[in-house]
């Protein structure tokens, strides 16, 4: 069974992101699922890394042992991703990654150890916007390159972080998952 796993940026409006990718990509894997951040409920700002975490166990452990899983995380999701990776919470066959927000997770979600990512041996593609104003281009480029080589960074032009012009990265996403 090949299973999608959407994981969205932090805020709320990040939602319509995930369910954006849900309705352009699900055709393509037998089930697919989205997670819901408690803080988009409780009114908190943040994700709490740990709760979602857990979350993404009880889902990922409910699933037939041979399930492949691809993974499609926006921003702090793909901060999330490179965790429960790191943790053995799930362990996909490939991700897809969008404006990974690297600069901001340095010193307070890594606290500069950079295991999370160095530890990373899964295939995966980084679509990551020249001018994004959230995460540096610059910074996410030479964090790859640094401690995740074999991660393909496609650096792509949108003006903003919002990652949801489909057109932007649909051929070569295609392209990846039938890889």
């Amino acid at each position: 069974m090949n299973q999608l796993i959407v994981l969205p940026g932090n805020s709320l409006k990040n939602k319509a992101w995930g369910e954006l990718m849900l309705e352009k990509y699900s055709s393509k894997f037998d089930s697919s699922w989205m997670l819901f951040y408690d803080h988009w409920d409780n009114g908190e700002t943040n994700i709490d890394f740990v709760s979602e975490e857990k979350k993404i166990h009880q889902y990922v452990s409910a699933l037939p042992a041979d399930t492949k899983i691809t993974i499609f995380a926006k921003s702090a999701g793909s901060l999330l991703a490179f965790l429960a990776i790191y943790h053995h919470i799930i362990i996909p066959e490939r991700c897809v990654f969008f404006g990974i927000p690297f600069d901001l997770a340095s010193k307070d979600l890594f606290k500069d150890s950079w295991e999370p990512v160095k530890t990373f041996k899964v295939s995966a593609i980084a679509f990551h916007n020249v001018d994004d104003p959230t995460a540096g281009y610059e910074f996410t480029k030479n964090a790859l390159a640094k401690y995740s080589s074999h991660t393909t960074l496609i650096t792509t032009h949108e003006a903003d972080h919002w990652y949801g012009d489909i057109e932007t990265y649909n051929q070569k996403l295609l392209s990846y998952l039938e890889n």
